[in-house]
């Protein structure tokens, strides 16, 4: 699947200002990643402990993780985010998801995604939720 660039806004969900970024948008990744001087910058605090991430390359490595709000074309969530090293800004398909959005890799841009709430269907057809 190709890639392409985007604006996105990023915020600490617990306030403040937005920030800038361009964010290479791969839905490869389960999860975004941006410099960890950014996510600093806004405030965003890392979690205790660290997560292995496996990479394109197949080598793992740990990254401290928070949360931050990301807005494109007006539509603003909070959703995990990786503390990376400079350079390299990454909007997963968590990310994604959490949006709304999916990416159209021809016209190089986000589009609405239908968001789906499907359940279990009990012998006389009606819906039923997931049992907890």
């Amino acid at each position: 699947m190709g890639t392409f660039e985007i604006q996105v806004r990023v915020r600490n969900p617990l306030g403040g200002d937005y920030e800038k970024a361009t964010m290479t948008v791969d839905t490869g990744a389960s999860y975004s990643k941006l410099p960890s001087s950014l996510l600093e910058k806004l405030g965003i605090e890392r979690e205790p402990q660290s997560y292995p991430v496996v990479l394109a390359d197949d080598r793992i490595e740990e990254y401290s993780i928070g949360q931050a709000s990301f807005e494109i074309a007006g539509r603003a969530r909070t959703s995990p985010v990786l503390f990376g090293e400079e350079g390299i800004a990454l909007l997963g398909a968590t990310s994604l998801q959490a949006l709304g959005l999916i990416p159209d890799t021809q016209n190089h841009e986000l589009v609405d995604a239908k968001l789906l709430m499907v359940g279990m269907r009990s012998a006389d057809n009606s819906a039923t939720g997931y049992p907890l």
